[in-house]
């Protein structure tokens, strides 16, 4: 096949795609009531035009440039292509669903008699025949996806598929994803696919790796500043000890990636458990502490309780390494959140180490230089000549490949690498930036102009970047960029693309303020964002998020997107409590599966906005007086059925992952929609999220302060001692809540507070009229579940005061069952 033929068959199916998205969208007009077909419809081919998109990029890039990686690509393209590939099968199925939407009679209808003839004829598809069409455009989909990452994920077994291994029990399959949430191979494939061949080799081969190497006890630290390639220079030594056969280096490799884009992966439990849950998989099996440690944690039932202690995990650590060599690298650790919890777990593996080698990178930062004193130490700012090297094979890469740079003469392009190599200062990302800067110029006067000014250093050169941003899209890229900084998990394409459009004071999207395609996000953002393999948008690199925050941007040319940490979560948890009280959501919840499936692909930013307001408002620290009255009316009677459609998108998957969501296609949640508690109370979510201008308002307009809230019958006072929040404890209990309230099984705020741990809650509790020895319907007290729980500090302080008879402590005679608890839902 001409491999320009491969472009003009994906811009073939792109076409049709755009022919049955124009056709539903003349049904959602003309129809009143329109069925949950229409919407699956709409929303899968939507999905479909996105990765068809790609593709075409893909292609696009792959036909300009002949080498082996691309003409692998074209082949891959060329059979998806011909007759029973999934290209051409898509196209098929587009044609047939064009025609049942569209009969032929309708042909030449311009689009108000095309609608005229939807309201007299209405909906003809049977419910069966879009549910098979859709199922056969989901496998094309899936197949179309793994041609575009082909060369950065399926060729590799993921770490989360290695657990699920069938020759694992499904016990040991749960330990070790309940010790490790977040899948590293992701990062780490990323990283590989982008590192440029040849570079890093210097690092192998130089005197401080080898001796760490060939130590069965050593430390090392990989320090530089941002924007030298550390992420890159880790991913290559984890893949040339994954490769490494030499017999004598045979120890347990395990890594991680800390990434400032990835709230889980700066989880320091996340850190250390997948760490642990690498090591065990590959031993196959796991230390009895371990297992003991799954029973206590299982036990509870709660989310908020189903995580290993730092102390344990340590334990472990140290148990495995007095026996076995155990090789662990991690990146990024200036990106760790609670950073000296995680200081202190290397500082002891360090300071007690048996056969144990550690690899750590991070810029260098004054608590972490203290921490790793013990650590041998590698500035890379001290090999900048090696780094140098590297960033020449890089630009010769991206000027020899790169199809944007085809065009110049030979000579030009060696003047292009003599002026970035000469002011690169071992700066990588400074390096692409400029290159990226420069592919948009389209004369050599224009390059030779941009190259006698570039910019110094990274601050500057962002300022240039934003600088250059049409001013009429301006708000778009700030606004972008506004989502992104925070912490919180990262958005898809589609959520993203539908939350730029939300404008305050309009109950709904408005079409002429949305932009024309999603992939003008893209375009208008250039090399400041990228996205990753799984389709969702990111910051292309940290330095860029600490350039938005810092003074440099506040007073210099780009002003106008200076971001604080404070507006711009505010301004997000505005955009989102804006979002949820759409016309759409006043409705109440959906009534059906169908019509919560319906709800949530017509929406795409609702799972976000739902999820993550409370963090948006948490994070923005001390909130203005207009989002606080914002958040105030969303929990007021007048706003009832908005906060209802919320609860139900919270509370109908609240045990299960980001990741799981997105590859289960909303079956988990679709499970799940009727389970939010019809007699939820706004004062029991205020209470539980810890929202405490709500709490005391709701109080002074008389709301029933012990009137159950929760799906099990707890009520706020439950809610608030399960979180630890002892400041709305103290309001409600002074407007007269019942600390020994019992919920539907019986339990009382006491056993709440034994389940999330808080001692301070449990001393308060005690101090203000708790019974410490009522029975929940299992005939415990909130000692016995202390015991159960392994909360040695809690039952300490609960055995001073409760009646304990001879041996009733002793945790091995309860039985392993589930403690059921509303889990503040």
């Amino acid at each position: 096949m001409d491999p320009l033929s491969v472009t003009a068959s994906i811009i073939s199916v792109l076409q049709a795609a755009n022919t049955v998205i124009s056709f539903c969208y003349d049904f959602r007009a003309s129809i009143k009531n329109y069925p949950w077909a229409l919407t699956r419809i709409t929303s899968s081919v939507n999905d479909l035009r996105l990765i068809l998109s790609r593709l075409e990029q893909v292609a696009n890039d792959s036909e300009l440039s002949f080498d082996d990686t691309n003409v692998t690509r074209l082949t891959t393209l060329e059979a998806l292509c011909k007759q029973g590939g999934a290209i051409s099968n898509c196209f098929q199925e587009l044609i047939v669903l064009e025609k049942k939407l569209v009969p032929g009679s309708w042909a030449g209808k311009d689009g108000s008699k095309r609608r005229a003839l939807i309201q007299s004829i209405g909906w003809q598809f049977m419910e069966e025949d879009v549910r098979e069409t859709l199922q056969r455009l989901e496998g094309y989909k899936r197949t179309l996806n793994i041609a575009i990452t082909m060369d950065q994920t399926a060729l590799t077994i993921s770490l989360f598929k290695q657990f699920q291994d069938i020759s694992l029990s499904q016990r040991k399959r749960s330990i070790l994803q309940w010790l490790s949430p977040v899948d590293p191979s992701i990062n780490h494939q990323a990283s590989l696919k982008i590192r440029q061949a040849g570079t890093n080799d210097w690092f192998l081969s130089c005197k401080e790796f080898a001796n760490w190497r060939e130590s069965k006890s050593s430390l090392l630290w990989l320090s530089g500043f941002p924007g030298s390639g550390k992420t890159i220079l880790m991913s290559t030594l984890i893949d040339f000890i994954q490769k490494d056969h030499d017999t004598k280096h045979q120890a347990l490799l395990a890594y991680f990636y800390c990434d400032f884009r990835n709230p889980e992966t700066r989880d320091p439990l996340n850190l250390a458990g997948s760490l642990l849950a690498q090591i065990c998989f590959k031993i196959g099996s796991y230390p009895a502490s371990l297992d003991s440690a799954f029973d206590r944690c299982k036990l509870s039932g709660s989310p908020y309780d189903k995580r290993i202690s730092l102390g344990i995990i340590t334990e472990i650590f140290l148990e495995i390494t007095s026996e076995r060599c155990v090789t662990v690298l991690v990146d990024g650790l200036d990106e760790c959140e609670k950073r000296q919890d995680i200081l202190d777990f290397f500082q002891k593996l360090g300071t007690k180490r048996s056969y144990l080698n550690v690899l750590i990178s991070s810029r260098d930062e004054t608590d972490i230089r203290e921490a790793l004193s013990d650590f041998q130490r590698i500035r890379l700012e001290a090999v900048s000549a090696c780094l140098n090297d590297d960033i020449d094979l890089y630009i010769n890469h991206r000027l020899s490949h790169d199809r944007k740079f085809k065009w110049l003469k030979e000579s030009f392009q060696q003047i292009i690498r003599h002026c970035l190599s000469t002011k690169a200062k071992g700066m990588f990302r400074w390096v692409q930036c400029q290159l990226d800067q420069i592919a948009k110029l389209k004369t050599m006067k224009d390059i030779r102009r941009s190259l006698d000014n570039l910019p110094e250093g990274l601050q500057e050169t962002y300022e240039n970047i934003l600088e250059k941003v049409d001013p009429v899209c301006a708000d778009i890229v700030r606004q972008t960029l506004r989502w992104l900084v925070c912490d919180v998990p990262t958005m898809t394409l589609a959520q993203l693309y539908e939350c730029l459009a939300i404008e305050g004071g309009i109950d709904h999207i408005d079409e002429e303020v949305q932009l024309s395609s999603p992939m003008d996000i893209y375009d208008l953002c250039g090399s400041l964002i990228t996205a990753t393999a799984e389709g969702e948008v990111i910051l292309a690199h940290l330095s860029l998020k600490d350039y938005l925050f810092s003074d440099a941007v506040k007073n210099g040319k780009a002003f106008a997107f200076a971001l604080s940490r404070d507006k711009a979560n505010m301004e997000n948890a505005s955009k989102c409590l804006t979002y949820l009280s759409f016309a759409e959501f006043q409705t109440g919840p959906s009534q059906t599966m169908n019509d919560f499936e319906a709800r949530l692909l017509a929406h795409p930013f609702l799972e976000h906005a739902s999820k993550w307001w409370v963090s948006y408002v948490e994070n923005a620290g001390s909130s203005s007086e207009e989002l606080k009255a914002q958040v105030l009316e969303f929990f007021t009677p007048a706003c009832r059925l908005q906060f209802m459609s919320w609860l139900q998108v919270i509370c109908s998957e609240p045990e299960v992952r980001r990741q799981d969501l997105k590859r289960t296609s909303f079956e988990r949640q679709k499970r799940g929609f009727n389970y939010y508690p019809k007699h939820a109370t706004s004062l029991y979510y205020a209470a539980s999220f810890g929202i405490e201008h709500v709490v005391k308002a709701l109080l002074e307009q008389d709301t029933e302060v012990d009137a159950t809230g929760g799906r099990l019958g707890a009520t706020a006072f439950h809610a608030a001692a399960l979180r630890g929040h002892i400041k709305i404890m103290d309001i409600l209990f002074q407007k007269g809540a019942d600390p020994n309230k019992m919920d539907f099984i019986k339990k009382t705020p006491m056993q709440s507070a034994v389940l999330g741990d808080h001692l301070e809650v449990i001393s308060y509790l005690l101090d203000h009229g708790a019974d410490p020895d009522m029975k929940d319907n299992r005939d415990r007290t909130p000692y016995d579940w202390a015991c159960i729980l392994g909360r040695t500090d809690a039952q300490k302080l609960l055995k001073a005061v409760t009646m304990v008879g001879e041996g009733e402590n002793d945790a091995r005679e309860y039985e392993s069952k589930e403690y059921e608890s509303d889990e503040a839902f």
